[in-house]
């Protein structure tokens, strides 16, 4: 649903079905802004932003969770480089598309 609304407001976008599948497209695609659910299948998070950095790819990062962490882990979480939000889901659209339009600077 999100790459439609994305795509609706002129966002090149590309879709990954889990962690493995998102690094492999990540190297024809160098993405300014990544979303990324906390709950991914096979790769864990941190593995997947581990990976990144070995990449040497350093999108800006949306954290998508229904996970509620304590503040102290939201804290330490958003600290890592490339983490630039986080949206509890489910999560109201247009303040979605803030974030993502402040982020992008558009």
């Amino acid at each position: 649903m999100l790459n439609l609304i994305l795509r609706k407001e002129g966002i090149q976008t590309a879709i990954a079905e889990n962690g493995e599948d998102f690094l492999n497209k990540i190297d024809d695609f160098q993405p300014d802004l990544v979303t990324l659910d906390v709950m991914m299948p096979g790769l864990t998070t941190d593995e997947i932003l581990d990976k990144l950095i070995k990449k040497n790819c350093k999108p800006k990062i949306i954290l998508l969770t229904v996970v509620r962490y304590s503040e102290d882990i939201l804290k330490k979480m958003l600290k890592k480089d490339n983490i630039a939000a986080y949206i509890d889901k489910p999560f109201d659209l247009d303040e979605f598309m803030d974030t993502v339009n402040e982020l992008l600077q558009i």
